[in-house]
């Protein structure tokens, strides 16, 4: 594939960006648990989920990406990913009725993470389908038609007052 594209260098700045921005997070709440559990359960546990939940699946889009072959390749996998994480989030359940409350919380934490990976997702398809300016230039052989004025219209008839 070919990584000069412009927009293939903006979509895997995009990823690394917010790869960049989870595995620092999960770092540092890594650090904090070791410092003092009780009290990063309290504060930090739901953050540091959502942090590995978003990490595997930024990683899983990338190494799709990756392995890739064109920018319509790419475009198909994104608009899949979207249709799949839209389908869950319309037709799965609001709330899983499992006996275990920390269970339960997972999966509502997992419906957040989906609500913003489809934000992204859909961000990254923009990227993907909008033009860059060599591609917005029109070819210097395309004929221009000039664009003659409209000729006013003299007005005639009785002058109302």
């Amino acid at each position: 594939m070919d990584k000069s594209d412009l927009r293939i260098e903006q979509l895997q700045q995009y990823l690394d960006k917010k790869k960049g921005v989870v595995e620092s997070d999960i770092k540092e709440y890594n650090q904090q648990l070791g410092k003092n559990y009780l009290h990063f359960f309290d504060w930090h546990a739901d953050d540091l989920y959502k942090a590995c939940y978003m990490d595997k699946n930024y990683k899983a889009i990338q190494e799709a990406i990756d392995a890739a072959e064109t920018p319509k390749d790419i475009e198909g996998i994104l608009k899949r990913c979207t249709l799949y994480i839209e389908d869950d989030l319309l037709n799965g359940p609001l709330v899983k009725k499992s006996t275990s409350p920390m269970s339960n919380m997972a999966h509502s934490l997992e419906i957040e993470c989906k609500q913003k990976l489809l934000k992204d997702l859909r961000y990254l398809n923009r990227l993907l389908q909008s033009e860059t300016v060599s591609e917005r230039i029109r070819p210097q052989e395309a004929p221009r038609q000039e664009i003659v004025p409209v000729k006013e219209k003299k007005k005639t008839g009785p002058r109302l007052r």
